[in-house]
């Protein structure tokens, strides 16, 4: 072999020395992300979920209708939304679905005598708009096993899927909705949560604890 062709070939085994770890590192880094996010063998035949825009925007919806609803009206406070993530495959591959949360509390202390009239108002409200609406459940006196209950509740199920349950208990009464199979997204679908702006969404921070009653109203607040 000629000098120069000497000098072509260890110049390209050279190039290839450097170039092929290159492209193994690129092609491992590559895998690794496809894999974490839901383009792995297993997760990228999952179904890809309801728009987490979408599925924002329906349970906003849903809280507002609701609060809306009631008749004198009442003040509420915002609990903001918290994602769970579904459970990985076997093979450790996230899932590309979530189930979103959230809460508002009534500031407005209900009267335990106005439950029912409550639970009434916003049962007609949502067979009137489509929902598929529960039995009012009155569950007061029950015992837990750590203590008795109060609580009584009634649910429904909007058009969309939302899943919205208003709770009357100890310490107040609140609105508590939940939507299933919604694609994972974090502050770039739901913002941040203006009482702690530095939270993901996928952390609990205690956003869907019911907030005690802070109004007393003339209607809601008496017997």
């Amino acid at each position: 072999m000629k000098t120069g062709d000497r000098t072509t070939v260890r110049r390209t085994l050279a190039v290839l020395g450097v170039t092929l770890p290159l492209l193994l590192v690129g092609t491992v880094g590559t895998g690794a992300w496809l894999f974490d996010h839901g383009y792995g063998p297993v997760a990228r035949h999952d179904k890809p979920g309801t728009d987490a825009g979408k599925a924002r925007d329906s349970i906003q919806s849903a809280l507002e209708g609701a609060v809306g609803a009631i008749t004198p009206q009442v003040a509420h406070s915002d609990g903001w939304y918290w994602v769970v993530r579904d459970s990985a495959h076997w093979d450790g591959e996230p899932r590309p679905t979530s189930t979103v949360y959230r809460t508002w509390s009534l500031r407005t202390r209900i009267d335990q005598s106005k439950y029912e009239l409550l639970a009434d108002q916003l049962a007609q409200y949502w067979k009137a708009h489509g929902y598929n609406v529960g039995r009012f459940q009155n569950f007061a006196g029950a015992n837990t096993g750590t203590f008795v209950t109060d609580e009584r509740q009634i649910s429904a199920t909007s058009p969309d899927g939302v899943f919205i349950t208003l709770e009357m208990d100890t310490p107040g009464v609140s609105l508590q909705v939940s939507l299933d199979g919604v694609q994972y997204a974090g502050t770039e679908v739901y913002g941040k949560d203006p009482v702690q702006p530095g939270r993901r969404p996928d952390v609990y921070a205690r956003q869907l604890a019911v907030a005690s009653p802070t109004a007393e109203d003339s209607y809601w607040s008496h017997r």
